[in-house]
């Protein structure tokens, strides 16, 4: 699932407009067919040709019901649909119609269900993100700071060969130590893979 192109998803509700058209002809000829999925609302009209959209169901934020007299006495009713004005823009246009029908407040309660759930999970999901955002930036830092470059040992007389293995040795004690503590970062999940390796390829440098 995506928030801006949605799959297919699962259907919850299917079905047709119930117009004077539809009546006339028995069912046979429909101006407009309606499916609500888990994620999106699917939608065509046209007798002749005949023009299929797919709008995210998060983008309902509220819907009407308009009944005459004549479709009262059917059973049916107009479901207006109104999105978000802040991304409908996208889409080409600020409601939906689902014309003429059948138990119209049934179907308005399951899609305004669906967008609420789909909306906090869209939120949930940003929110999420950012704080993993801001975490790695942090830890980018602090890594910065943990993992300073090399100190270049100083210069040993030729004739203390002791004291130059010991010199020698600490710059290496000190790089083993900052990679152990760049694994334990990344262990624990405060490391992506990629920036491990950032990480480690600037020590090793």
């Amino acid at each position: 699932m995506t928030e801006t192109n949605p799959a297919l998803g699962d259907v919850l509700w299917s079905g047709a407009s119930q117009d004077l058209t539809a009546l006339a002809t028995g069912g046979r000829v429909q101006t407009g067919s309606y499916t609500v999925t888990t994620d999106a609302i699917r939608f065509s009209s046209g007798v002749i040709s005949t023009r299929e959209e797919v709008i995210p169901i998060w983008l309902v934020v509220d819907a009407d019901i308009n009944q005459h007299i004549t479709q009262r006495v059917r059973g049916v009713g107009d479901l207006i649909l109104r999105l978000d004005p802040a991304h409908a823009g996208k889409y080409g246009q600020k409601q939906i119609l689902l014309d003429s029908i059948e138990n119209p407040s049934e179907v308005r309660d399951l899609i305004l269900r669906q967008a609420n759930t789909v909306r906090r999970y869209w939120s949930q999901h940003h929110y999420d993100r950012d704080v993993e955002l801001r975490r790695a930036g942090a830890v980018s830092t602090n890594v910065a700071v943990v993992a300073p470059p090399n100190p270049v040992p100083a210069p040993v007389p030729a004739q203390a060969p002791a004291p130059a293995l010991e010199a020698a040795a600490a710059p290496g004690g000190d790089l083993m130590a900052q990679l152990v503590r760049l694994g334990e970062m990344k262990t624990a999940g405060l490391l992506t893979d990629e920036e491990f390796t950032a990480a480690k390829a600037k020590l090793l440098a």
